[in-house]
């Protein structure tokens, strides 16, 4: 059976992987490029790369990601391989098409610290709400947490970006660097916390399907996951099927959706707002 195509999200799905892309390119262009300030992920390692060759950093980190969609093809299959393979391209090649435009601002490191975060941060935002993933180092964290569960997805991609963030100060001589690039991604996580999240910590799932065992096992092994069945009774039919119970972050939350009409167009999914989570992989709980 065929999923049908849902042609208002598909159109609004595009405009915020343009729109999302275009801001994020004057992030870069404009602010944290001209400065050489490495905002994490493949593009702070094609900043490196930049200052010594000057080749194209949307290019390079294009380039760069591929091989982590080779390797991801075994966890995400092919249609959400290519899925993500063509958000990358307009993400990453939207920066070498705005770079002859766009004004270059050098006259403060710290204000263009501040506003390559801030700016930054609201291009990823606005992909992040409508689902859209630009592959680099979130792929490769994605990659790194599947195969060795012990590893949070938050944690591995903090560790990935911070690693090239000491790269490049190794790399560039200067501690500066560093340290402007750490507050250019602190606050790319706060903006992007801000758009994507509120002031919402989690989504709390119940989803009623005929195929819960498909379903969590889709969950469990894509997005790291925990899941509950929990057994229901329809009352008009009087028939006895499993419930899936899960709680995602809001960043998560249209992937999930996503992946359960795929798998079940006919699903009744239930969402609801979740003030608090305590447990693994979110907040750690602690007795009072």
């Amino acid at each position: 059976m065929k999923t049908k195509i849902n042609v208002k999200e598909l159109i609004n799905d595009i405009i915020a992987m343009f729109l999302g892309s275009f801001v994020y390119s004057v992030a870069v262009n404009t602010f944290t490029l001209p400065n050489y300030i490495v905002p994490g992920g493949v593009i702070g390692i094609a900043t490196v790369v930049h200052k010594f060759t000057e080749w194209p950093v949307g290019v390079m980190s294009l380039l760069f990601t591929i091989p982590l969609f080779l390797a991801a093809l075994r966890i995400l299959g092919i249609k959400s391989t290519l899925k993500i393979l063509g958000a990358s391209a307009v993400f990453f090649l939207m920066t070498d098409i705005t770079a002859p435009f766009l004004p270059h601002y050098t006259e403060n490191m710290l204000v263009a610290a501040i506003f390559g975060g801030v700016i930054g941060g609201l291009g990823l935002g606005i992909m992040i709400v409508r689902g859209i993933t630009t592959g680099g180092t979130d792929l490769l964290a994605q990659i790194i947490v599947h195969f060795f569960h012990a590893f949070s997805y938050g944690m591995t991609l903090a560790i990935v970006d911070a690693l090239i963030v000491v790269v490049a100060a190794i790399v560039f001589q200067d501690m500066n660097s560093m340290l402007y690039a750490a507050i250019t991604i602190y606050i790319t996580g706060i903006v992007i916390d801000k758009i994507s999240n509120g002031f919402d910590s989690a989504k709390l799932l119940q989803i009623i399907t005929e195929k819960p065992k498909e379903l969590s096992d889709q969950i469990m092994t894509r997005m790291n996951r925990g899941v509950t069945l929990i057994k229901s009774q329809g009352a008009y039919t009087g028939k006895d099927r499993d419930m899936v119970f899960i709680v995602v972050k809001r960043i998560e939350l249209q992937r999930l959706k996503r992946m359960v009409k795929e798998l079940d167009p006919s699903a009744f999914i239930i969402i609801g707002d979740v003030s608090e989570v305590l447990g693994e992989g979110f907040k750690e709980g602690n007795a009072d």
